[in-house]
């Protein structure tokens, strides 16, 4: 794949995420569609990694550094379903 095909993803800057407790993950709200989500401890990660552009694969290998045991064959799997759980509410964005 060409690199300029390889799609990053940035949070967009207007979603606040408050983090009451960090064993519990954090609530994004979206001030632009009125949304709101919920995320674990991991999607809490990815979130705070998502503040610069990151690939999918960036992001997988951001967990496999950051989290003791994680499985390596089914990080990518769960990176993606969760940045297509982010998408849709415009809590993140494609960036070039």
């Amino acid at each position: 794949m060409d690199s300029a095909e390889v799609k990053r993803y940035l949070a967009n800057p207007d979603v606040s995420c408050r983090e009451d407790d960090l064993a519990e993950g954090a609530i994004l709200f979206n001030p632009d569609t009125d949304g709101l989500l919920v995320i674990n401890p991991t999607g809490l990660l990815i979130w705070q990694a998502l503040g610069q552009p990151k690939t999918p694969k960036e992001l997988a290998a951001h967990l496999l550094e950051s989290c003791d045991g994680a499985p390596a064959d089914q990080v990518g799997a769960d990176v993606d379903e969760f940045l297509d759980m982010l998408k849709p509410g415009g809590f993140i964005g494609e960036v070039l």
